[in-house]
């Protein structure tokens, strides 16, 4: 377990925070939580899709998380599941792979103890899982790079030990993006986790805190490794569970309101970034449940194939019938989520698994039912992103005319 609790923000995750508005022991705070998140929504099982219409994609479709604590690593008072019970759970939940993320401190990497504690936690977990029979689901083992000030990014899929040797601590404290730098050299995937989880007009506490991506959300200047995250990560955050079942539906009253919100914020960043981003999904579980909420068309079922459709947006996020979508200049070949076409002044798309939505640039311009090929005029000339609403599920872009994405 990292003894770091005095550097680690107090209710650094999202379900711990929402833990604590009842005031409750962690016992009975963690079934009030597991209560109330039994009725979050379950996507359907990827056995009722049939075989999806794809011809240039890998046709296993792998269901997973993106985003989950557990303890150790993470504090008891933030996490009450361990690595065993992690383990049946996601086995219980169908999950093809999920992403490990216990909380690590700020800038843990300007200094040799807490670096070591870091990587010492991360070797005890991963000796722990591989003591055990994981069954069909992958696990990989990141973090949750936990700043309170300016936000959250998920880190996994790459050599910690390696990329911590590759920036020693005096560079890192001089140049701290560095370490994301390498991070991503050395084949990481970066997610801004929940970025538009902005403060609330509420009675309780924690739902007045700013657990936003600032880059986002805020004018003001950042630091050096926010900024480099903010420029490198390709993954953002757009389903959260604990935002969407909890923030939004109890308190809101408007569940979908922040998953389409960064669902549009994914098109604007990439418009004004010219760079592909994915959307991802994650339960940020810290107690008893877990769902599907990343899915990915994947080459095989490996960390490296998961790592490698991520990469590629091979991605849909909460439900799995979006992974089907697909488009085609006409009379061209059809191209799936994530591919990157030429420039065309009309497309032809299709989607199976129910009636789906086109969106061209964030808005709205077509939709059919399932299987039914609708023709999509590109109004504006260049980059098109173009993604569809399928069911309870939203794909990633498809890049039309767009150089950066080729």
């Amino acid at each position: 377990m990292l003894e770091v609790r005095a550097r680690r923000p107090v209710a650094a995750g999202l379900c711990a925070g929402f833990l604590a508005l009842a005031g409750c022991s962690r016992p009975a705070s963690h079934y009030a939580i597991e209560t109330a998140m039994a009725s979050a929504y379950r996507p359907p099982a990827l056995a009722t899709m049939g075989s999806p219409p794809v011809s240039d994609a890998p046709d296993l479709v792998l269901a997973g998380d993106m985003h989950c604590h557990l303890s150790p690593p993470d504090h008891p008072r933030e996490a009450s599941r361990d690595p065993a019970a992690t383990v049946a759970l996601a086995a219980d939940e169908g999950l093809d792979f999920l992403v490990l993320t216990p909380h690590v401190p700020a800038r843990f990497f300007e200094h040799e103890e807490l670096r070591a504690a870091v990587l010492a936690a991360q070797d005890r977990l991963r000796a722990e899982l591989a003591a055990r029979s994981a069954g069909r689901t992958v696990y990989v083992i990141g973090m949750e790079y936990t700043d309170p000030v300016h936000g959250h990014v998920g880190a996994a899929f790459a050599d910690l030990r390696a990329v911590l040797a590759d920036v020693p601590v005096d560079e890192a404290r001089a140049h701290p993006g560095r370490f994301f730098e390498r991070f991503v050299a050395r084949g990481g995937f970066l997610v801004i986790n929940h970025p538009l989880s902005t403060p609330l007009d509420s009675s309780f506490a924690m739902a007045r805190a700013d657990l936003s991506w600032r880059p986002f959300t805020s004018a003001a200047p950042v630091p050096e490794e926010i900024a480099t995250v903010n420029r490198l990560a390709p993954g953002i955050e757009a389903y959260n569970m604990v935002v969407t079942h909890l923030r939004d539906r109890y308190l809101l009253l408007d569940t979908p309101r922040t998953l389409l919100a960064t669902m549009a914020r994914v098109d604007r960043e990439i418009a004004a970034q010219q760079r592909r981003l994915v959307p991802v999904g994650g339960s940020d579980s810290h107690t008893d449940y877990l769902r599907p909420t990343t899915y990915v068309r994947a080459a095989g079922r490996s960390e490296a194939a998961v790592r490698d459709a991520l990469a590629a947006g091979r991605v849909c996020v909460r439900s799995p019938e979006a992974c089907s979508f697909e488009v085609r200049a006409p009379g061209g070949v059809w191209q799936g989520v994530g591919a990157s076409l030429g420039a065309a002044p009309v497309i032809e798309a299709r989607a199976r698994g129910g009636e789906f939505e086109v969106l061209v640039g964030g808005e709205a311009v077509a939709s059919a039912g399932d299987s039914e090929i609708v023709r999509v005029p590109l109004a504006k000339p260049g980059c098109a992103v173009v993604r569809a609403r399928v069911g309870d599920g939203f794909s990633a872009p498809i890049y039309v005319g767009c150089p950066f994405a080729g």
